[in-house]
């Protein structure tokens, strides 16, 4: 059965189990979601800012895949030589 979502500050969410993979969409940055208790049917693409709650598990992908696409702040991009 699929877990059932928790309250976290009013909202209802889902517990995410681990994400995926990582892309950028019209320069948003999105993350595969694998969702607990739910199949691989089920993971969804969801923007960054649907993961805020998860920094942990989004850092544990990077250290894992760190060649995957990230959000960069604007400080470090103007730094990179061209």
């Amino acid at each position: 059965m699929p877990q059932a979502p928790v309250e976290v500050a009013g909202d209802e969410e889902y517990i995410v189990e681990e994400i995926l993979d990582s892309r950028l969409r019209c320069n948003r940055l999105e993350f595969l979601v694998k969702w607990e208790g739910y199949t691989n049917e089920n993971n969804s693409w969801e923007p960054e800012d649907n993961c805020k709650n998860v920094r942990n598990t989004i850092a544990t992908f990077y250290r894992k895949y760190p060649q995957v696409p990230r959000q960069i702040a604007q400080m470090q991009f103007n730094n990179l030589n061209f």
